[in-house]
């Protein structure tokens, strides 16, 4: 008999030690400050909840065309200007290509109209948004029929993830953040430390968190 799949988190890990490695051999070209925090999740809500754009790189990396949290760039949705800010200055790519959310499973029915219960834990349905939400995830959606497609977080799946996003929940009230592929366009999804560290010192980036180390551009 069949099971159905629980999580796409299939891909390499690399522990502390790697990414400790990888940091002591990077040369930036310009000043970074790095910190190893004990709660890098509650930092980088704290970051989101700002306006401020951020890399995350942590755990397994996802199998698959979505990145789902582990290898992805993450925005406050509620800010408009992240789409142009990401686009321009971090993917380099087309301003029509819309962005995603990530949205705590127990929230979703609060952002999306769900014609059927469904989960939706890997970023391929698309849904209409509530209008009186819409707003509030104006970055992660369709800039003209304002469909979205997300991924519900659940705790099972990917603990510090859900951890971030109920950060961000205390801190805002909303259960939803923007979520893309961690990758310059053209390019594959980061895999290694190096790799992330290469595409955070080359794009306008100003934060990356590499497990639990939080790096900062002066």
């Amino acid at each position: 008999m069949p099971f159905p799949l629980t999580h796409l988190y299939w891909g390499p890990d690399y522990d502390g030690h790697r990414a400790e490695e990888a940091l002591s051999k990077c040369r930036f070209q310009s000043a970074v400050r790095v910190e190893q925090l004990k709660d890098i999740e509650k930092r980088l809500a704290e970051i989101l909840s700002h306006g401020n754009i951020v890399a995350r790189y942590k755990g397994k990396v996802e199998f698959g065309a979505r990145a789902l949290g582990n290898r992805s760039i993450l925005a406050n949705p509620s800010y408009a200007s992240s789409v142009r800010e990401i686009n321009e200055m971090i993917k380099c790519r087309d301003f029509w290509m819309p962005f995603a959310p990530s949205v705590l499973t127990e929230r979703s029915s609060d952002y999306f109209l769900k014609p059927k219960p469904m989960k939706a834990p890997y970023m391929m349905i698309t849904f209409d948004s509530c209008p009186e939400k819409r707003n509030k995830m104006i970055a992660a959606i369709h800039p003209h029929d304002y469909t979205g497609r997300p991924q519900e977080v659940d705790e099972q799946s990917n603990p510090d993830y859900y951890k971030l996003l109920k950060h961000f929940e205390d801190m805002t009230g909303e259960g939803i953040i923007l979520n893309t592929s961690f990758n310059l366009h053209g390019e594959p999804i980061v895999c290694t430390p190096e790799d992330a560290l290469r595409v955070f010192d080359v794009s306008g980036l100003r934060y990356l968190a590499l497990g639990d180390f939080l790096l900062s551009k002066c």
